[in-house]
């Protein structure tokens, strides 16, 4: 085991001095400088410059967020598929796509099911060209929450 220690100390010592410079040897001679250039010489163009770079790309379009609305259905236009709520100053319109789910008494509804007069509700967003399009309306009371025991174990 010694012998291996041996070893390798001597081992590391030669390559550290084989990396080592030596004094002896004179140091590499600079490379020649060019000559400078003749004074009738052609001006030399300025660099140019950068290109600026382009503006960050702007991330992919998000949904636009929801928000709720409610209130008392007015009319129901099926041929523009457009529903209408009353309100204080002037009546809001709704927006149907094909994607819009109906409910009425906690079940799938169709916008057939609309009866004027009856509370409204539901979730809708902005689109770009300023409509209001329903994501999903209810038709009909909220239904009744049902009891949810209380947590925290059972009294004494």
């Amino acid at each position: 085991m010694k012998r291996l220690f041996a070893l390798l100390t001597v081992g590391m010592l030669a390559g550290a001095l084989a990396q080592a410079p030596n004094p002896s040897t004179p140091p590499p001679a600079a490379p020649p400088t060019p000559p400078p250039p003749p004074a009738e010489a052609a001006p030399v163009p300025a660099p140019a410059k950068p290109k600026p770079k382009a503006p960050p790309a702007k991330p992919a379009a998000r949904k636009p967020a929801t928000f709720p609305f409610r209130g008392t259905l007015k009319a129901v236009d099926k041929d523009a598929l457009t529903l209408i709520l009353a309100g204080k100053e002037k009546d809001r319109v709704i927006h149907i796509t094909s994607q819009t789910r109906f409910t009425k008494d906690g079940k799938p509804a169709v916008l057939g099911d609309a009866v004027p007069g009856e509370e409204v509700a539901g979730a809708a967003r902005k689109e770009a060209d300023g409509r209001t399009v329903a994501v999903s309306v209810r038709f009909g009371p909220a239904p009744a929450k049902t009891a949810r025991p209380e947590r925290g174990g059972a009294a004494p």
